[in-house]
């Protein structure tokens, strides 16, 4: 900031005097100071009641904030190139491809609401799961769209459970370590089932990705260890067991 100076006799006026000039101090520009983000387990959120119009609080994971949504479970792609079967699965796939992209476009606390307190998007994920095709299933002569409907919505499912093994999306986005570790226990968003598989279906082409989110699994809630262990000796008595892609994943 530069003061005003006059010409008095060749000197500076009293009153803007270089001592002047030192005592006073300049304006200091306004600083924005930001606080640390809270995380999603302790944010609260004010809303109006749809029913009473009054405001109030709710934990930001509430039921209540689920949006109302049904996703449908999945079936398998036909083994015949009959007409009606091919229509019938590229339809049913393409919702629930559409249904996990708009999940898949929530913002981080929408995303969880949807996640812990949807039940039929877990029997979606679970259903996919257990009749998804796995690599090892004898080829299908499947329908070219079939076959492009199939790949879609396969990425689509390892997206959405890539996101629910993400404790922390951004420095603002983020869940407690301890209570991430807590909701994906006792929601059973994953379980060693799950998790073996996962890594059947997605381990090929995929790997690196899906060592990160089994990592983070584990190491935010160490209570999988002791199920894994419990889980093993059954496991390994399954020929052709899929423990080896486990192995190959890097968590034992």
């Amino acid at each position: 900031m530069s003061y005003p100076r006059k010409r008095a006799q060749g000197k500076l006026c009293k009153q803007f005097s270089l001592r002047g000039l030192q005592k006073q101090s300049l304006p200091q520009e306004e600083r924005v100071v930001r606080m640390p983000a809270l995380p999603l387990d302790e944010l609260q959120l004010t809303e109006r009641d749809p029913k009473t119009g009054k405001l109030r609080t709710l934990p930001a994971l509430h039921p209540e904030i689920k949006a109302d949504r049904s996703f449908v479970l999945y079936r398998p792609p036909p083994v015949v190139r009959d007409p009606a079967l091919v229509e019938e699965f590229l339809e049913r796939a393409k919702f629930i491809a559409d249904d996990l992209n708009w999940l898949l476009a929530l913002p981080h606390d929408r995303f969880w609401c949807q996640v812990i307190f949807d039940e039929t998007l877990q029997k979606c994920l679970d259903s996919y799961l257990c009749y998804a095709p796995r690599k090892f299933d004898a080829s299908l002569d499947c329908h070219p769209e079939v076959n492009d409907m199939q790949k879609c919505l396969h990425r689509s499912v390892f997206l959405t459970f890539l996101r629910m093994s993400t404790h922390k999306e951004s420095k603002d986005h983020f869940i407690t370590p301890a209570v991430f570790g807590e909701i994906i226990y006792n929601n059973f968003l994953f379980d060693i089932p799950k998790i073996l598989d996962l890594c059947v279906l997605f381990g090929k082409g995929n790997g690196l990705l899906l060592q990160k989110m089994i990592e983070n699994i584990f190491t935010q809630q160490p209570s999988y260890f002791g199920d894994l262990d419990e889980t093993l000796p059954t496991v390994l008595q399954v020929p052709r067991s899929p423990c080896c892609v486990i192995l190959r994943c890097g968590i034992l």
